[in-house]
């Protein structure tokens, strides 16, 4: 083989490796951007699923923006994606930008609505639950508050999935409508003073008010008094 032949079968080759390099950059940066939108996708779709799961709950959600610009910007983006694959790659920062605002609304909707959750927690008085629960009808009652309340303490809600979040939301229901039952105007001074009383050994007759036996009376709780005479 000549020498010029040579240089050129030599050419050849280098210019076919230099595709092939070429070709193969071109593949790892379609790959990773391939990689990048799967995240954004994954993302938008965990954070719709919680937009879900608090609306469900009468959680209330902001409207996370509209999605219509990013899916024109993806149609367009696909098909010229098809047509000329390396042209997309100049076009691909336009693409992300769109898809990236998507994620950003609906996250941000979501923070905001958990910040709102967090904050609006039942909230129940020790001082109260102490003096409600010593009348013997409600003591259990006081300490399914307790542990309700306790088991919600102390939660990171923003890292919560949306069945976390659901289960979540449920026992805050659920503490809520025993918080609900427990009225502070429904225990007068009288009738909690008279059952204080009755943890000590026992309550003066005085104390046995009229107001307090009504109160009884009331909640069917009057057939538990046991009046006992003692010789002073």
């Amino acid at each position: 083989m000549s020498l010029p032949d040579r240089c050129r079968d030599v050419g050849v080759e280098i210019e076919r490796r230099n595709k092939l390099r070429r070709d193969e950059k071109e593949a790892d940066a379609f790959r990773q951007r391939l990689q990048d939108l799967r995240s954004i996708r994954v993302e938008v779709a965990l954070q719709l699923e919680k937009v879900k799961t608090l609306r469900s709950k009468g959680v209330s959600v902001a409207k996370t923006g509209s999605q219509s610009i990013a899916l024109a910007v993806l149609n367009e983006w696909e098909k010229d994606f098809i047509a000329n694959p390396p042209e997309t790659i100049k076009d691909y920062s336009r693409l992300k930008r769109s898809v990236e605002k998507v994620r950003k609304d609906v996250t941000q909707a979501v923070e905001a609505a958990l910040d709102v959750v967090d904050r609006d927690l039942p909230t129940i008085d020790e001082s109260f639950l102490r003096q409600v629960e010593v009348i013997p009808s409600y003591t259990a009652q006081v300490a399914r508050i307790r542990e309700r309340r306790d088991v919600l303490k102390g939660k990171d809600l923003q890292s919560m999935s949306a069945n976390e979040l659901e289960q979540f939301l449920g026992r805050r229901d659920d503490l809520r409508k025993l918080a609900d039952q427990l009225n502070p105007k429904e225990f007068p001074k009288d009738v909690l003073d008279f059952f204080k009383a009755t943890r000590r050994g026992g309550a003066p007759l005085d104390q046995f008010t009229a107001s307090v036996q009504k109160w009884l009376a009331d909640r069917n709780q009057l057939k538990n008094v046991r009046i006992i005479v003692t010789q002073s």
